[in-house]
């Protein structure tokens, strides 16, 4: 369950901290008072897509942290917009996708926009899915091999038929990536030899100063008569009597003993250098040649020759062995459409046969909702293939005695469809059990004995799992074991006061609801919806 939530400098909220608790929780207050910003916040935390005209004040970052309970442990999902997004699990950075692995298992957000998307036909194949993806892991791993397979199919047939249809064209082509490859072969570019040519260069015009200067440091270290090398032999000398004497001191002899030995080695690696190093006028020549034709070779096909010559060596050869490939392309080409038939034939039995039974669940809760006379289909019909299957997935309703089940998006009122979406909501909660489901403003279009229908919906549901709702219904709100008032305030600047109600300022919040007065007739009117 969502224990809590800290938000700071969040659209209009300087800084807000949130406690929620197990049960129904409602977020309440005027229209336009900023309920559903702190959703939106939830949603945010989560990873949702958000700009960054969020951020209330652009001097500051945008922070969101959202506490958790889980198996009787704390997890805190934390989220900081500045410049970028920063997830945080548990205080250790995180990554988007592991954020929103995390939010399917901990969070349902259903908002107003879902709710009239679920209303366009293309959407209740995914329902319908969901559902029964939630029943049976068979018919999931199912519709996962059928999508992989099904973009795997259109890639090949995309393939065959651009091979069928250039293959009279691809010879001139075939002529002018050979010569490329050619030209990048007969180079003999290495890997990192531009660089290794620069640093030679780099040396060779720098090689008098170089040769002076490293056989200055040899003279200096091993040559003259006060040459480093021999003082140093001299204290090294003298330290291993003093060790003989003390034992303290044998650090310091081997110390000195190694540092002795390393600069003889440095010494005698200088002198080498120097006396190899010679200015070559012709080597000079021919390196430059050489990074001319690099760099011209890099001007022409880009900065990685090794990766376009591969590019190039694989266009080559698809095109080459074109004519094997298309028989082999059209074999696999077979494979895969027969396999697809298989497989959307068995989605076609599941579907089918869960249709049914999610059908009669629907009509069960619609029931309790006050649509007494409610018929509710699902409309299976067979179509081409797309990525989930051949099958055509239609939301039929009737919500008036004698009357044939139609489209719901002709058919439903906004009551009607919020009422639906709850049934669903509460049907798949029961089924994949997410601990918190969220609800924004699910009482839309309802009033009088459907409010009250609805409350008892979610009290029912909140036995099981956490709700947080947003409404404007008294009768609603009236029934929330946490009861969250949001205000809106303007100041200097507009802003968003949020308050948890005890039981008093919760019956004076009703009264306001219920009639937009508060007195005591208001108040005992409220204590009969809470009671």
């Amino acid at each position: 369950m969502l224990k809590s939530l800290l938000i700071k400098n969040f659209i209009l909220i300087e800084e807000a901290f949130l406690e929620f608790t197990e049960g129904f929780n409602v977020l309440c207050g005027e229209t336009g008072a900023g309920k559903s910003i702190i959703i939106k916040a939830i949603d945010c935390v989560l990873g949702a897509k958000i700009s960054k005209e969020t951020i209330l004040n652009k001097e500051k970052p945008t922070l969101i942290e959202a506490t958790f309970i889980i198996n009787k442990e704390e997890t805190v999902i934390s989220r900081e917009i500045n410049t970028q997004s920063k997830f945080r699990l548990n205080g250790i950075l995180s990554n988007l996708e592991e954020i929103k692995e995390k939010r399917e298992q901990l969070v349902d957000i259903h908002s107003q926009h879902q709710t009239y998307t679920y209303m366009s036909p293309k959407n209740h194949i995914i329902l319908l899915d969901d559902y029964v993806s939630k029943k049976s892991p068979e018919f999931k791993e199912i519709l996962k091999t059928y999508k992989e397979t099904y973009f795997e199919f259109k890639e090949t047939e995309k393939k065959l038929n651009f091979l069928k249809e250039n293959f009279q064209n691809n010879q001139r082509e075939i002529e002018f990536l050979s010569f490329q490859l050619k030209e990048l072969d007969d180079a003999e570019i290495k890997t990192n030899e531009e660089e290794e040519i620069k640093k030679e260069l780099n040396v060779l015009v720098n090689a008098q100063e170089l040769k002076e200067k490293t056989y200055g440091a040899y003279w200096a270290l091993y040559g003259d008569n006060q040459n480093i090398i021999e003082g140093l032999s001299k204290i090294k000398y003298e330290i291993s009597n003093c060790a003989t004497l003390d034992k303290n001191l044998t650090n310091s002899q081997e110390t000195l003993f190694d540092a002795l030995e390393n600069l003889k080695d440095c010494a005698s690696y200088l002198r080498d250098y120097s006396s190899n190093l010679e200015f070559n006028p012709e080597q000079l020549n021919e390196l430059n040649e050489r990074l001319s034709l690099i760099q011209k070779l890099k001007r022409k096909y880009g900065e990685n020759l090794e990766e376009e010559r591969k590019n190039i060596e694989k266009k080559l050869k698809n095109l080459t062995n074109s004519e094997n490939n298309i028989e082999s392309i059209e074999k696999n080409y077979n494979i895969l459409l027969n396999s697809l038939n298989l497989l959307s034939n068995k989605l076609n039995e599941y579907r089918n046969k869960n249709a049914k039974e999610l059908s009669e669940k629907i009509v069960e809760q619609l029931k309790n909702l006050q649509l007494s006379e409610a018929k509710f289909e699902i409309l299976i019909n067979k179509t081409s293939k797309k990525e989930n299957g051949e099958d055509n997935v239609e939301f039929l309703i009737s919500t008036n005695k004698n009357q044939t089940p139609s489209p719901l998006a002709k058919i439903a009122s906004g009551g009607e469809i919020s009422r639906v979406m709850l049934a669903m909501k509460t049907i798949f909660a029961n089924i994949d059990k997410v601990p918190t489901v969220i609800f924004d403003e699910i009482d839309t279009g309802i009033s009088g004995i459907t409010s009250n229908a609805v409350s008892n919906s979610l009290i029912k549901l909140s036995k099981t799992t956490q709700i947080i709702c947003i409404s404007h219904q008294a009768i609603i709100c009236a029934k929330a074991d946490n009861f969250i008032w949001i205000s809106k305030t303007h100041n200097e600047n507009t802003s968003i006061k949020i308050k948890i109600l005890n039981k008093e300022e919760k019956l004076k919040a009703l009264a306001q609801l219920a009639s937009g007065q508060i007195n005591d007739d208001t108040v005992e009117f409220a204590k009969t919806l809470v009671n």
